[in-house]
């Protein structure tokens, strides 16, 4: 399945006792990285919420705000330190009875620090609620990958589009090197007579050198390695494979790559030089390609 690693969705939820609102975005990244923000991390779901977003995406940076809007007082932990407080008003006490320019705000007193706090219970949230929360956040996450899903598909053509033409460039250079043991052997005598500044050589040691110089130049291994490469390439490209392509592709094409420089080091042959340099071309453009897929 090809699927995209960017992605945006976002909604707002309501329940009885509560609102939350969910932003998630999903960006490029070498691996799954899951970032959560908003009140959401003081509310104790944080871990099971990231488990199951695990549970559907397996590659990306995934930023993902919660935030909740509580409307049950019994969910809140309301403290006032009145000791504190009364020593406050008991130190302000004859500075205030000195000057009439002088005004007790409350709302400014509660704000300092170690007066005033609230914060949420332990389990701020019952079983239903819990229920409520996880599918609607399931329901997001599904949302979000038939969006990956969707800018995927159009990944797939281009993708497609450059294996073919790999393929295409592999059968040249097989049919190349049907015919380059005539060539080798023709350009070989006449470097070995030029070497050796002889008119006639020995048969023998011609061939034995031909032997050896033909099977340094053997590209047929490298040939049949890079036509197992994309024959399997072109099953990661179909629509019913089941797993996350896009790091596979990667492993594939540098495997892809070193088959096809040795080609082009062990090959004296400029046609097939050619074509070695237009298929690192073909498996540069599906890198590039691949950094957005999951």
């Amino acid at each position: 399945m090809i699927r995209s690693m960017t992605g945006h969705f976002s909604k707002t939820y309501q329940y009885e006792t509560f609102t939350y609102f969910l932003s998630i975005r999903s960006l490029n990244h070498r691996f799954l990285e899951i970032n959560f923000r908003g009140n959401v991390t003081w509310l104790g779901l944080e871990s099971d919420l990231k488990k199951l977003t695990e549970k559907y995406i397996k590659r990306g940076k995934i930023d993902i705000m919660m935030d909740f809007e509580l409307y049950d007082p019994s969910k809140f932990l309301i403290q006032l330190n009145s000791s504190l407080l009364q020593k406050i008003l008991y130190i302000l006490e004859p500075n205030i009875k000195k000057s009439e320019n002088i005004v007790i705000n409350m709302d400014s007193l509660l704000k300092l620090p170690g007066v005033f706090n609230i914060n949420y219970v332990d389990s701020p949230f019952n079983e239903k609620e819990k229920e409520f929360i996880f599918s609607t956040f399931e329901e997001s996450l599904k949302a979000i990958v038939r969006e990956r899903e969707k800018e995927g598909e159009k990944l797939r053509k281009p993708l497609l589009m450059y294996a073919e033409k790999l393929k295409e460039k592999t059968e040249k250079i097989r049919k190349f090197v049907e015919i380059q043991p005539e060539k080798i052997k023709k350009k070989f005598e006449e470097r070995l007579k030029e070497f050796y500044e002889l008119k006639d050589i020995s048969e023998e040691k011609f061939y034995q050198e031909l032997v050896y110089y033909l099977d340094k130049a053997n590209i047929n291994e490298e040939i049949e390695r890079l036509d197992s490469h994309l024959a399997y390439l072109k099953e990661l490209l179909e629509d019913n494979y089941p797993d996350p392509v896009g790091r596979k592709i990667g492993f594939l094409m540098q495997e892809c790559l070193r088959e096809i420089n040795t080609i082009g080091s062990k090959s004296q042959d400029k046609e097939i030089s050619r074509l070695v340099v237009e298929g690192k071309e073909l498996i540069e453009s599906i890198r590039e390609q691949i950094m957005n897929i999951e």
